[in-house]
This record gives structure tokens, C-alpha cells and sequence, in this order.
């Protein structure tokens, strides 16, 4: 077992290093633990490396090598390559060059970043088809979408990685054959209200037109109100079918990347029994947190889009806070001194949340996405389709739980993560309910798989 500490931190994303750097000019002792080998999260990956700052631009790429700087100055014990699969009271249990490793410590800081909203839909397994997100790291880990035949790429969704990623595409010369929009054009008309607002963020702003105006000089072909997406081929993706004014059309491709939006990683509060609430716009379960992000449980903080998504630079204002939080919390500093410090970033947090709220209606996922076939494979890890959790669900399972319980969608490796919110959505879309009143998987440390040895052993030390 480890020395105790003031505090440990999950996640070496933007929220990890600036909760990190915060907590550490109050004067906590801090450890930061991080499945990645570098620090930097999706956001600046690799950001220390030559390789990793090919796809940010100049004022990016200072940003994040800033924070990295800060973050190795900071004098934070920086655990590297570690996978964490428990959490109790006063401890984290984690392994890491494949030994069990136990962090004692007074207060915890989640900031697992967000994840790509999992869509299943015809072909969504097959070679070739990925997320806007596997994309970009193909990109900035130095990988091509060469092919022996096209090597143009297909767009499809709607989610604001999407356009970043068009907008690398076609920096790294790649050609994109369509795009094939999905998104639910009755809440974009929403977004009118409080678009005006976008200029309290004018460099954010501008910095979305100058990627949707590239798009517009390569005259991508952007086909809206598309449904019924499939991905078709024999060993690997070969064409892409879809339906749009009632017609049915292919694109012949190797490549289709499909985004349909960022949603919050909760596994782990929710693990925890952290309270959550249920965005109906959003389609999406998140933490209730205050705006430092503290949790319904005592001495679990969250930071970043772990706690709502909001973007990478607001992710580094919310790590701020909750770093600040953790040292209020254990008395290291007065609250005085913590609503001083906290005051800029709480009103800079005010006013970009203000100023990109119209943005949740652009990208609100649209409901029809998840209206598939069932013979589409929804859980892969327990081979168990759309058909299967209807059916569940025709037999009185009006609960997620109670439908992974029949199904067993929701118990393999990932447990949950890529399925839960299809299962969620199916369920909901079945019972024709909000799925914000079936529930949400429960989930159970250990987070991560982990050998029972592994799990004795520290069990044991403790």
C-alpha cells in the first residue's frame, strides 16, 4: 500500500492535470492516475510529443503544452499507465505494470472525460466502420485512410466532432465522399434563441466557422435528413446505404465514420451510488455535482465532461474548481480563501456555459437513430440484438436492469458502456416512455476487468 495522500486523481485529461496543478498551489499532497502513458487526454494527446501537435493550431497546441508544463512542475505524484477498478472509502485500487496498487487518500477527483454517444445500427461491427473519436486518433498517432480501391471517407451523424474531424480530414488531405447528416432539424430550429449568445464566446464561435467555411470550400456534399443508415459488405465495409426523402442510396467506400454526439462517462459515479440526472434534450444520465463539482458522496469530486459535457477548455475551468474544492474540503484552506480563488473561474464557467447553450440543441441526437432493425447486434460482448430487448420488454421488463437481467445485455467486459445507452433507448422507444424513466445499468467495481488474484492480493495488503 502506498503512503496516504491528500488527494488522488482519476483521469489525465484536461480536468485531471488543471484539478492537479490547482489542488497542488493550495497545498495538498496529490497523486494523479491515468490509463494513458502520457498526459494530455483526448484532447491534447501526445501533446508533448511532435507527433501530437500536427492536428492542433498554434494557440491549441500552447494551451495544452502549458498545462502539461504546469501539471510537471506541480510536484503531483504521476502515475502513467495505470487502470483503476476500485474506489472505497479512503483508497483507490488500481494496477499498474500488471502488480496491484493501493492509493490511501482523504478525497478523490473523477475526470474520466466523455465518451462518443455508442449508436448500433446494420454493419456497425464490420472492419472500417469506427467514431469520429477512434478517427482523430488514427490522425494524430500518424495513421492514413489509404485503401487499395477509394480512399475517400464517409460522414455520417451529428455531433460537434464530427465537424472537427472534417475539418483534420481535410488538412490531411483526405477526401470526404458525403456527409451524411442525421441530426433532428425541430430542436436546431431551437437553437435560434440563444444563439446570440455565442458572442460572449466569440473565439470559440469563430473558430467553428473557420471549420464549417473549410468544409464549404472543398464542396463536401452534406445530404440531410438522412435514416436507416447501413454499413454493407463482406470482410470489411464496401458501401454505405441510407434513406432520405423516401429513396434509398449507396456510396461505395471502405471507410464510415459515424458521430452522433459526446455523453458524460458515468460508470464510475455511478458505481459509487453518486446521484445522476436524466437530460432530456441531451439524451444523456449525468452526475448532480455543484458547480465545483462535488458529488452527493462525501469527499468524491468530479471535473471536466464527466460531469456534463461542455467542451476541453471548460473542462480545464471545472478541474480548477474542484481542485480548489478538495483543499476546502480537508480544511487546508479557509472558504474565503476558496471563494477568492474560485471567483474568476466560477464566472468565466458562467459565461461560456451561457454562450455555447445554444449548441444543445444543434447537436440533440436526434430519436430516430436508434429506431433500427432487430437483427442489429446491440450488445457485442453477449451477442444480443435489438429483437432480443424488444422482446424482453413485450414480457414485462419495463426496467434496463430488468432487461440486461433476461438478456444479459449489459454483463460482458465493457459492462454497459457501449450498450447501456441503446439498451436504454431501445427499452424506452418499446415501452414508447422517456428513456430518462427506465433506469440506468447498475454498475459494480471492479470498473475495469481485473484477475482475481489481483483483486486478493490488495484486498489482503489492506
Amino acid at each position: 500500500m502506498e503512503r496516504q495522500r491528500d488527494l488522488v486523481i482519476i483521469g489525465g485529461g484536461p480536468a485531471g492535470l488543471s484539478a492537479a496543478c490547482s489542488a497542488s498551489r493550495c497545498g495538498l499532497e496529490v497523486a494523479l492516475v491515468d490509463e494513458q502513458e502520457s498526459p494530455g487526454g483526448q484532447l491534447f494527446r501526445n501533446i508533448e510529443s511532435p507527433l501530437g501537435r500536427v492536428m492542433l493550431d498554434a494557440k491549441e497546441r500552447r494551451k495544452g503544452l502549458a498545462l502539461a508544463e504546469d501539471f510537471r512542475n506541480s510536484g503531483t505524484c504521476y502515475l502513467p499507465g495505470t487502470t483503476v477498478w476500485g474506489i472505497e472509502p479512503g483508497r483507490v485500487s488500481c494496477t499498474r505494470d500488471q502488480k496491484a496498487l493501493d492509493l490511501p487518500c482523504t478525497s478523490v477527483i473523477v475526470a474520466p472525460g466523455a465518451m462518443e454517444r455508442p449508436v448500433p445500427f446494420p454493419g456497425w461491427t464490420l472492419p472500417g466502420v469506427m467514431g469520429a473519436g477512434a478517427a482523430d486518433i488514427l490522425l494524430r498517432s500518424g495513421g492514413t485512410f489509404q485503401t487499395a480501391g477509394d480512399p475517400s471517407v464517409v460522414l455520417a451523424g451529428s455531433g460537434p466532432l464530427l465537424l472537427l474531424l472534417a475539418s483534420h480530414l481535410i488538412a490531411k488531405g483526405v477526401k470526404i465522399a458525403a456527409w451524411l447528416d442525421t441530426g433532428y432539424a425541430s430542436r436546431r430550429l431551437l437553437s435560434a434563441g440563444p444563439a446570440p449568445a455565442a458572442l460572449l464566446d466569440a473565439p470559440y464561435l469563430l473558430k467553428g466557422l473557420r471549420m464549417a467555411l473549410s468544409i464549404l470550400i472543398k464542396k463536401v456534399p452534406v445530404v440531410r435528413g438522412v435514416s436507416d443508415l447501413r454499413a454493407e459488405g463482406d470482410k470489411r465495409v464496401e458501401r454505405v446505404s441510407y434513406r432520405v426523402k423516401g429513396k434509398t442510396k449507396t456510396i461505395e467506400t471502405a471507410w464510415l465514420i459515424r458521430h452522433e454526439g459526446v455523453i458524460p462517462r458515468t460508470h464510475i459515479p455511478a458505481a459509487l451510488g453518486a446521484k445522476l440526472r436524466w437530460d432530456a434534450l441531451q439524451r444523456y444520465w449525468y452526475p448532480a455535482t455543484d458547480a465545483f463539482g462535488a458529488t452527493s458522496m462525501d469527499g468524491v469530486f468530479l471535473a471536466g465532461d464527466a460531469c456534463y459535457v461542455h467542451g476541453g477548455d471548460v473542462s480545464i475551468i471545472k478541474g480548477t474548481l474542484s481542485g480548489i474544492a478538495a483543499a476546502r474540503r480537508i480544511g487546508v484552506i479557509s472558504d474565503t480563501e476558496a471563494e477568492f480563488r474560485a471567483a474568476p473561474f466560477l464566472a468565466r464557467l458562467l459565461r461560456l456555459r451561457i454562450a455555447r447553450a445554444w449548441l444543445r440543441y444543434v447537436f440533440a441526437p436526434n430519436p430516430k437513430i436508434f429506431h433500427v432493425p432487430d437483427e442489429t447486434l446491440v450488445c457485442r460482448c453477449e451477442a444480443v440484438t435489438a429483437g432480443q430487448i424488444r422482446q424482453a420488454v413485450s414480457e414485462g421488463n419495463s426496467d434496463v436492469n430488468e432487461v440486461k437481467r433476461f438478456t444479459r445485455c449489459g454483463m460482458g467486459p465493457c459492462q454497459g458502456r457501449m450498450c447501456g445507452p441503446a439498451l436504454g433507448e431501445i427499452t424506452a422507444g418499446a415501452l414508447e416512455k422517456s428513456p430518462g424513466t427506465v433506469g440506468i445499468l447498475r454498475a459494480r467495481e471492479p470498473f475495469r476487468p481485473v484477475t482475481l488474484a489481483t483483486y486478493c492480493n490488495t484486498k489482503h495488503d489492506a
